[in-house]
């Protein structure tokens, strides 16, 4: 007579395994249900993290140059070249964080937006849809519309 053939399922293995195994089996089975259980609850893990300012992607001009000489009153805009060159036809709006200077006792930023160059310290809105939250001797927190966004002097990013 022959030997009956062996099932090669699942369920079959573990009931031939010992005790000491079924019960390691059994645990990871349990570990990697909880796992994907997790991931599938918490959303992936692609959200952010409240408190965290992480830098954005940004592009910097490798020669900028700025065509005015003299600044505007602060919050006021004037017409120049600015760091990205001006000109930009996409819909996209790209800033430009150029300087931020000492001026009167408190921190002024010149911020380019498509061309155009704004100089603006904390609270003051600007461009339409952009204001200054916080601004340090070389870097800048603002917000455009709702989206928050740092950038650094020379940085540059396109909302």
């Amino acid at each position: 007579m022959s030997e009956p053939a062996k099932s090669s399922t699942l369920i079959v293995r573990i009931r031939n395994m010992g005790r000491r195994d079924r019960t390691l089996a059994a645990v990871l089975i349990g570990l990697v249900v909880l796992a994907v259980l997790f991931l599938l609850l918490s959303g992936g893990g692609g959200g952010t993290i409240e408190g965290v300012n992480s830098p954005p992607v940004v592009r910097t001009s490798p020669t900028p140059t700025v065509t005015s000489t003299a600044p505007p009153e602060t919050g006021q805009a004037f017409e120049g070249t600015g760091v990205n060159g001006g000109g930009n036809t996409s819909s996209a709006v790209t800033v430009t964080l150029v300087d931020i200077r000492k001026q009167s006792g408190k921190l002024v930023a010149t911020v380019d937006v498509n061309g155009k160059d704004y100089n603006v310290s904390e609270g003051q809105t600007f461009a339409d849809n952009f204001r200054v939250i916080e601004l340090s001797s070389s870097c800048g927190t603002f917000v455009f519309g709702d989206e928050r966004f740092s950038l650094c002097k020379g940085q540059q990013v396109n909302k």
